[in-house]
């Protein structure tokens, strides 16, 4: 027979599993969005990336010299570039289904 600390247990643990399944999912389709991408529209991803280097740019120009140099170096050359980019595209399609939820949520009110 299960006790009431068990059950409230599994409330969490049922919390926590549909909290990172929805995590895993948006970021597995947002890598199949950005391959569709890749592939079927390129010019967006150039436009994409010229837009993000004109936005490192624009930081680095904006910090002292010293500072500005060593931000566009971080963002530029180590990689941070690109995980900024599948990031904000995480972030983005999230949103969206954020969005769908509430939507849905508020109608059903």
């Amino acid at each position: 027979m299960a006790q009431a600390g068990d059950n409230g247990r599994f409330a969490a643990f049922k919390h926590h599993a549909k909290v990172h399944s929805f995590r895993v999912s948006t970021a597995f389709l947002t890598w199949i969005l950005l391959g569709a991408t890749l592939f079927y529209k390129p010019e967006w991803v150039r436009w994409a990336l010229r837009t993000g280097t004109h936005a490192i740019e624009a930081v680095g120009d904006a910090l002292p010299g010293y500072w500005g140099a060593q931000a566009e170096i971080v963002l530029r050359e180590l990689g941070g570039f690109l995980w900024i980019q599948i990031t904000a595209a995480i972030l983005f399609v999230r949103f969206v289904f954020w969005l769908i939820g509430a939507s849905w949520r508020r109608g059903r009110r």
